[in-house]
């Protein structure tokens, strides 16, 4: 019985300094800890002075992009008047860490002439103060209304220069493949294009870019044995998938001139960032020479838009 509790009390003794021993390694190992999670926070810390916050997240950059144009910019002959200017942006705002507000200043029925005459313009210059100035003019209403070369070119002038002047990155961009401009207003359609390319090379300006869309339109169209007929919408206006194809041909457009980055205005002098279609002369083999004569056409009469 004796030696029983003995046992027993040898067993207890050496239970109750195991417990004690344990708790004083668990105090150990709290301490170490403590100052491991002290020592991180400290480097985290110093990390977070040294390379800056903003270099450990995304860099979100948000662009207004202010949009003019007629119907055709406006998205005439898409469902939901999503036009393939709306889907360039869109798909840049998809693909890139900028963000583009699309404000749409479209007007339907209008041309350069008409709204430099209202003297609206410039007010949405002032009031919208975008990053970005798209002029997509279809040109199809200032071949209906004749309008002289000499007043187009000074109108796309005027626009230019009056978004330059709010720090704008100015893009100018033609319009889609349509019947009209591929078939009864091509010549026409070209002398105004041309007058655009001439204006943007003769400003020399690197915020100043002339996209050639429809050239580009036109290439796709050849190389994939299609034409105007699969685009249709109307006369005037390409059909959904129209303003599909040209919005993706627009986003490459933009993609290989600018890359992935934002649309940056360039200070004045400085070295164009890659633009190969835009700010020099125009594309040789797109654009015809043109010239004043026969402005009027001879297609049938489309309601101007």
């Amino acid at each position: 019985m004796r030696r029983r509790q003995v046992v027993r009390l040898t067993a207890r003794g050496a239970h109750t300094w195991g417990r004690r021993l344990g708790w004083i390694a668990s105090g150990a190992l709290l301490a170490v800890g403590g100052w491991c999670v002290g020592w991180l926070q400290s480097r985290d810390t110093s990390v977070l002075a040294a390379d800056g916050t903003a270099s450990l997240s995304a860099r979100l950059t948000t662009e207004k992009v202010m949009v003019v144009g007629g119907s055709m910019a406006h998205g005439w002959k898409d469902p939901h008047d999503d036009s393939y200017l709306r889907r360039a942006f869109a798909a840049l705002t998809a693909s890139t860490d900028t963000t583009y507000v699309y404000d749409d200043r479209t007007v339907v029925g209008g041309s350069p002439v008409t709204l430099d005459r209202d003297g609206k313009y410039q007010a949405w210059l002032e009031e919208d103060k975008p990053q970005v100035v798209v002029l997509s003019w279809g040109l199809l209403n200032d071949i209906y209304d004749k309008t002289p070369l000499e007043a187009f070119r000074q109108a796309i002038a005027d626009e230019i220069e009056q978004a330059l002047a709010q720090h704008a990155v100015v893009l100018v961009v033609t319009s889609p493949v349509t019947k009209a401009t591929a078939t009864y207003n091509h010549a026409e359609d070209e002398a105004y294009m041309q007058v655009e390319s001439d204006v943007v090379a003769s400003l020399d300006n690197p915020n100043v870019y002339y996209l050639d869309l429809n050239r580009d339109m036109t290439l796709y169209m050849e190389a994939h044995h299609q034409s105007w007929k699969m685009y249709y919408g109307d006369a005037w206006h390409p059909n959904e998938a129209g303003h599909a194809l040209a919005g993706r041909l627009l986003f490459d457009e933009l993609v290989s001139t600018f890359g992935m980055g934002p649309i940056e205005w360039q200070v004045t002098g400085s070295p164009n960032p890659g633009n190969a279609t835009g700010n020099a002369t125009g594309n040789a083999t797109g654009n015809a020479t043109g010239n004043a004569t026969g402005l009027g056409g001879t297609g049938a009469s489309q309601p101007a838009g």
